[in-house]
């Protein structure tokens, strides 16, 4: 590997690394206008969510869409991993509020052209609400929690 190719790839990461940090601060506040200049302006999000797969194109929309997580909640996990075209991201989000608990997973496939965010697929597991939690630890119990 050259200098060259060694600063590019630190560069790289290092970028990555505040691109990731960027995305899950500003979707954790809730926050759309952190996260426009996160996203190429014609970037595209390819969601498959249970029963259902939308596309919606445009910074603003994907910059909203990354912030449709039920709240009050938090981030409990968020790991990423570097692919040859961008990043895997998997999170998982709770909210435990009085009166409604709940748990969403997501793992995204981000496409990275200039250190922004072109394309982005979202697998989401839907919402889990506490009786839903309560019937899968029952009926399918967890290897690897």
């Amino acid at each position: 590997m050259t200098k060259r190719n060694v600063t590019d790839t630190v560069h790289r990461a290092s970028s990555v690394g505040e691109l990731l940090e960027r995305y899950r601060s500003g979707a954790a506040a809730g926050a759309p206008e952190e996260l426009v200049e996160l996203f190429h302006d014609d970037a595209l999000v390819d969601s498959h969510v249970p029963n259902w797969r939308f596309q919606i194109q445009g910074r603003e929309e994907a910059a909203e869409r990354a912030c449709v997580l039920p709240r009050p909640g938090r981030f409990t996990a968020f790991t990423s991993e570097p692919t040859a075209r961008g990043v895997l991201v998997q999170f998982e989000w709770r909210r435990d509020t009085a009166g409604y608990e709940a748990i969403v997973r997501q793992l995204h496939a981000w496409r990275l052209v200039d250190g922004r965010i072109a394309e982005q697929l979202v697998f989401c597991s839907g919402v889990w609400d506490r009786q839903l939690q309560e019937l899968m630890a029952a009926k399918a119990p967890l290897l690897r929690p």
